[in-house]
């Protein structure tokens, strides 16, 4: 979801296994997994508002990718909490001008972050992964890392 947070917005994504695998076609929660450096070529993960995804199609940075993982972590708590979704807002903010050398304020991209919704933190889903993204639906070409834009 785009959410007004001070003067920025922040694109939340939830990955999900709605009913068990239906959604997922029977992947794991480590095939739900991403590695800082991957790109993405979902358009989803640069849509406006919640998205529940699955398996994200991981494609090399120099094709035509929708989404960057500029940083990941696990969450330390021991149950599910609706703040989640909020600490992966405010970890992947802080984390953003580290990558991308410019504050979120000053650049021409956008965050999209992606956190555990219930139902895939029953199977074991902790990971917070965030995302540098452009406008909805716009392409991406190269690695982000350092751009300044």
């Amino acid at each position: 979801m785009r959410v007004s947070f001070a003067p920025i917005a922040i694109a939340a994504l939830a990955v999900s296994s709605l009913s068990g695998c239906s959604l997922l076609g029977g992947a794991t929660v480590e095939e739900l997994q991403v590695s800082v450096g991957e790109c993405i070529s979902d358009p989803a993960v640069a849509d406006e508002g919640d998205q529940e995804v699955g398996e994200l199609p991981v494609v090399d940075c120099a094709e035509p990718h929708f989404g960057e993982v500029y940083h990941t972590e696990n969450v330390a708590d021991e149950e599910f909490s609706s703040d989640i979704v909020t600490q992966a807002d405010e970890v992947c903010y802080q984390e953003f001008e580290g990558f991308i050398g410019l504050t979120y304020e000053e650049s021409q991209y956008y965050i999209s972050a992606m956190s555990p919704t219930s139902a895939s933190w029953d199977l074991g889903d902790r990971q917070i992964a965030c995302l540098v993204v452009g406008g909805t639906g716009e392409e991406i070409t190269g690695s982000l890392e350092g751009a300044a834009a």
